[in-house]
């Protein structure tokens, strides 16, 4: 893979593209925010690391640019600090994971992988449904009966986790997993906040509720389709 590293430290980003150059990857290294959304636009490459404090132009506002100008390729957020706020908001911007440095680089070159592999785990083609609903993940978009549902990221890859896992329940530690890249669980409602957005973008007037709550447990989506 060709790589974007944005990263205005002067030693740690070397030693990761030196790591990274021994897996086979060609490296690029900027070192503010500013070039890394030039030539992230302007060039090629496989996917984009973002360190999340940046000269002139921070980590999660070149992912919502990036986003907004049309480019899909995999977005990593990169930072010192694991906070679940810091997540919500790269996330939300677009941003296909978030690792807390320091990181090893064969995990990234892992995490990239897995990105990579979202067609092939939505049947080849990036689609999944259940019922009216139908997503396809790669282009993100996503559809109820035939209309079209414009979903925020977050929303939208916690409607994928519940039609990958349809008819079975998908707990809270599943939800921050899979979709805030977080391990653990903390004390905090935020999947219960972002399931009554979803609910919000999903049902229209008249329209069943197709997320069931399990109490205690997590949420499920049915298949009646």
């Amino acid at each position: 893979m060709r790589l974007l590293i944005a990263d205005d430290d002067a030693r740690a980003p070397r030693q990761l593209a030196s790591d990274l150059c021994a897996l086979a990857h060609e490296v690029v290294i900027v070192g503010d925010g500013r070039t890394a959304l030039a030539r992230a636009t302007q060039e090629t490459f496989d996917a984009v690391l973002l360190e999340l404090v940046l000269p002139y132009v921070g980590g999660v506002e070149i992912t919502r640019t990036l986003r907004e100008r049309g480019l899909d390729l995999p977005i990593v957020l990169l930072s010192v600090h694991g906070d679940l706020p810091d997540r919500l908001a790269g996330l939300d911007a677009g941003a296909d994971d978030y690792l807390v440095k320091p990181i090893a680089a064969v995990e990234i070159e892992a995490r990239l992988r897995a990105i990579l592999r979202r067609a092939t785990r939505s049947g080849g083609h990036g689609v999944m449904r259940a019922g009216d609903i139908e997503v396809n993940e790669i282009k993100y978009r996503a559809q109820r009966g035939g209309r079209v549902l414009a979903l925020p990221k977050l929303e939208f890859q916690m409607l994928c986790e519940l039609i990958r896992n349809k008819n079975a329940v998908v707990t809270r530690a599943m939800f921050y997993r899979n979709v805030w890249r977080y391990d653990g669980e903390p004390a905090t409602n935020v999947v219960e906040s972002y399931i009554r957005r979803l609910r919000g973008h999903l049902n229209a007037a008249g329209e069943p509720d197709p997320i069931e709550t399990i109490r205690g447990v997590g949420y499920m989506l049915a298949d009646h389709g």
